[in-house]
C-alpha cells in the first residue's frame, strides 16, 4: 500500500504477525544527499543492553527503559542490509536475536515497529534424578504472562510430546518455572518460552531452547530438594562443598556425580560459577 503525503510516499509492509515496516520516501529529495534513516521500536528486557547490528557489525547499542521498551534511530547507507537485534538481560543472559533484511532507498526514513524479542532463558541443571527439580528461568517484559513449552523426547518411536506451562514475570521481568523429576517420565526434554505483554497483549517471539534430562536415578534422601551446588547435601553451600569440588577438579564423570554440578561430564569453571551463585558461606 502506498499513500502520497505532501510530496512524500508512505509505504507500509507487514513482515510478521505484529512487526510492521513503514518507509517514508521523499518524492523530491530536499537535499542533494538526504539522510537514510532506520528506526527500531519494540520490547526487549528491562533496563538492559540492546544491540543492533548491520551486516554483522554493531550499528548501535543502547539501554532499554524500566519497562523493557526501546526506540532507537540510526543513519545508514542506502542499499540492501541485514539487521540483527538482540538483548542481554541484567543477569547477562543473551536472548534470541531477531533478523530483518531490507532494501533502503536514499533519503528514506524506515520504521520497524512492533518488535518483541523472545524471553531470555536458562536451566539450572542439565540432568535431574528422582526428587530433584530443574528450574527454567529468564527475563522478559515486566508482569508478562510466560508460556513455557516443554517438549518430551521419549526413546520410543512415538515422537515428541509438548505441554505448555504458564508462569508469571514479576515487576522486574523475571520469571521461572519448576519441573520436578517425579512429575516427568525418564526422557530428554527441551523448553522454550514466549511472553504476552499485559498492556497491549502483544506476543513475543520464542526464546532460545534449553535442554535437560530426567535420568530415573534415585537421589539419597538427604539430598532431596537440595540445590545442585550443595554437594554434601547439608543445607549449605560452603567450604566443604568447595573442597569436594577441588578434589574432583577437571575430573570427567567423577565418582561423586554431585561434584559435576551442571552434569555436563566434567568438573570445571562452570561448576565453580554455579557454586558461587548459590554460595552461603
Amino acid at each position: 500500500m502506498i499513500i502520497l503525503v505532501a510530496g512524500y510516499s508512505v509505504v507500509h509492509a507487514q513482515i510478521s504477525r505484529q512487526v510492521t515496516v513503514t518507509a517514508v520516501v521523499p518524492e523530491k529529495p530536499p537535499l542533494p544527499e538526504p539522510d537514510t534513516i532506520v528506526i527500531f521500536q519494540g520490547i526487549s528486557y528491562p533496563s538492559s543492553t540492546l544491540t543492533i547490528t548491520q551486516d554483522g557489525s554493531v550499528l548501535v547499542a543502547i539501554t532499554t527503559d524500566s519497562q523493557a521498551a526501546f526506540n532507537v534511530s540510526a543513519e545508514v547507507e542506502p542499499g540492501a542490509h541485514t539487521f540483527s537485534i538482540y538483548g542481554a538481560d541484567q543477569d547477562g543472559l543473551i536472548g534470541k536475536e531477531s533478523n530483518f533484511t531490507l532494501t533502503l532507498s536514499e533519503g528514506t526514513t524506515t520504521t520497524i515497529s512492533g518488535i518483541f524479542l523472545g524471553p531470555t532463558i536458562t536451566v539450572d541443571q542439565t540432568s535431574i534424578a528422582a526428587g530433584e527439580t530443574a528450574t527454567v528461568s529468564g527475563t522478559t517484559a515486566p508482569s508478562s504472562e510466560v508460556n513455557v513449552t516443554l517438549t518430551e523426547f521419549l526413546a520410543a518411536a512415538e515422537g515428541p510430546r509438548a505441554a505448555v506451562h504458564v508462569a508469571s514475570a514479576d515487576t522486574n521481568g523475571r520469571w521461572l518455572q519448576l519441573f520436578n523429576a517425579d512429575d516427568l517420565e525418564v526422557a530428554s526434554y527441551e523448553a522454550r518460552a514466549q511472553a504476552t505483554e499485559p498492556v497491549t497483549q502483544s506476543v513475543s517471539e520464542f526464546s532460545k531452547t534449553v535442554a535437560f534430562a530426567v535420568t530415573g536415578e534415585q537421589v539419597p534422601a538427604e539430598c532431596a530438594g537440595a540445590v545442585a551446588a550443595d554437594i554434601n547435601c547439608d543445607g549449605a553451600v560452603d567450604l566443604i562443598d568447595f573442597s569436594i569440588l577441588l578434589f574432583f577438579w577437571e575430573s570427567t564423570n567423577p565418582d561423586n556425580p554431585r561434584a559435576d554440578i551442571n552434569a555436563d561430564g566434567i568438573v570445571n569453571i562452570i561448576d565453580f560459577s554455579i557454586m558461587m551463585f548459590y554460595w552461603t558461606g
